[in-house]
């Protein structure tokens, strides 16, 4: 848990940026950098030191379920989710950080009443996969009841083959690495056994779950198996050029754009690229630094990277300036160990929604204090901005208006198949 949100907390700064301009500005990050170096002329988007996002916001609460339900109810976790997003009607998001478009329809969705088994979304994104560590911990020695939780907290936000046997691939990660046994394995044998849960997931997925998920993501079944497969080949490569593989597979199973980064936020760029760190990097410190200098989604990667490397080197490698620059540490660390004993009892926990939404004030005023003071030496002018929006809007009308120029031969414009209108 401590390894999943110090991920997350040193990737959050970097998130949106390119590997070259993290280069550009801070050489390698190694820490809790200053995201104002980087955003000056965008200061919406600074993020404070050591404050971590909704990627471990999510986990804490799918943590607090399982110990609170003696395992995973989709009612409860839902509902969890729900007085983070409902905490301060003056907050747009509540108590959640950084969240994505995708947590926000759920969330919409689950709002309105909405159960939890019809709220995912058909996305093949990495945000079941970022918050699964706690169902690794929780059902660390139990592979069939791992595998199901899994799947089931996946379908909460996500309905994709492609998102749902990562998460469960992630988890098993998570569980298989904190168990002493699977460390003395040869690296050749940690990688046998992860494919093959791979295969075990992507067909459980089908056989028992297919029900719950549209037809238009049907023939996404397989393309999991295919980008974990390679793994066997990839031992000992560089790492350039196992990202460079990363990023052709991911754009030959039907990304909804074109994939540039290994870090991107699609199951088989960025979750993909956690799975292979976890396996074989070396030690934390290593793993979590090549991760979060990927950039784009560079919270989310740390954060699955983090999960599945702190559960296999345990706490004492994690360096110490990351734990102490870490804001409720202690609170976070207390819930791994609440996973691990089944029980709340004798842990002085604090209130998740109180202590999340303390510090999600904290951060909109180090925000708020940056953008003045970028505005006050005028690196940041929103006036100028919202004129540029402005005026970008009137075109876009204008040309919208303005009739087509019918040349001498006007191309009939053909309706598109039925099956080439899916994603319309």
């Amino acid at each position: 848990m401590l390894g999943l949100a110090i991920g997350d907390a040193l990737g959050a700064p970097l998130e949106g940026m390119k590997a070259g301009r993290i280069k550009d500005v801070f050489g390698q990050a190694r820490g809790y950098v200053d995201s104002g170096l980087a955003w000056r002329s965008r200061p919406y988007h600074y993020r404070s030191p050591g404050v971590y996002t909704d990627d471990t916001q999510q986990a804490l609460c799918l943590a607090e379920s399982l110990v609170r339900c003696y395992g995973f109810q989709a009612e409860d976790f839902a509902r969890t989710l729900l007085r983070l997003w409902q905490a301060a009607p003056d907050l747009k998001f509540g108590a959640f950080r950084g969240i994505g478009p995708t947590f926000m329809k759920v969330m919409e969705k689950i709002g309105s009443g909405i159960s939890p088994d019809k709220s995912g979304e058909p996305s093949a994104g990495i945000g079941a996969a970022m918050r699964v560590a706690p169902i690794g911990l929780y059902f660390l020695e139990d592979r069939d009841a791992l595998l199901k939780a899994a799947i089931e907290q996946a379908l909460v936000t996500h309905k994709d083959p492609r998102a749902l046997s990562l998460a469960a691939a992630l988890a098993y990660s998570v569980g298989r690495s904190a168990s002493p046994a699977w460390e003395s394995f040869k690296l050749e044998q940690r990688v046998d056994d992860l494919i093959q849960f791979a295969a075990d997931a992507e067909e459980t997925v089908e056989r028992e779950y297919i029900a719950f998920l549209p037809p238009r993501v049907y023939d996404f079944f397989g393309l999991f198996y295919r980008s974990i497969e390679p793994f066997r080949h990839w031992q000992g490569m560089e790492q350039e050029l196992v990202f460079s593989q990363v990023v052709n597979l991911a754009n030959q199973a039907f990304p909804r754009e074109k994939i540039t980064t290994p870090s991107q936020n699609f199951a088989l760029a960025a979750g993909v690229t956690a799975l292979f760190l976890a396996v074989s990097s070396k030690d934390f410190e290593s793993g979590i630094v090549t991760a979060i200098n990927l950039g784009r989604d560079a919270d989310s990667l740390g954060a699955m990277v983090g999960a599945a490397l702190g559960a296999r080197f345990g706490e004492a490698l994690i360096p110490g300036e990351w734990k102490q620059g870490l804001k409720n540490y202690v609170q976070i660390a207390l819930r791994g160990e609440a996973l691990l004993q089944k029980d709340f009892t004798g842990l002085k926990l604090k209130n998740l929604k109180d202590m999340e939404l303390e510090l999600a004030r904290f951060e909109n005023q180090e925000r708020d204090k940056f953008v003045q003071k970028m505005i006050a030496e005028e690196e940041y002018d929103p006036e100028a901005i919202a004129r540029k929006r402005e005026q970008k809007r009137k075109e876009m009308q204008k040309a919208a208006a303005k009739p087509r120029r019918k040349g001498k031969k006007e191309k009939r414009r053909r309706e598109k198949a039925p099956w080439r209108r899916w994603q319309e």
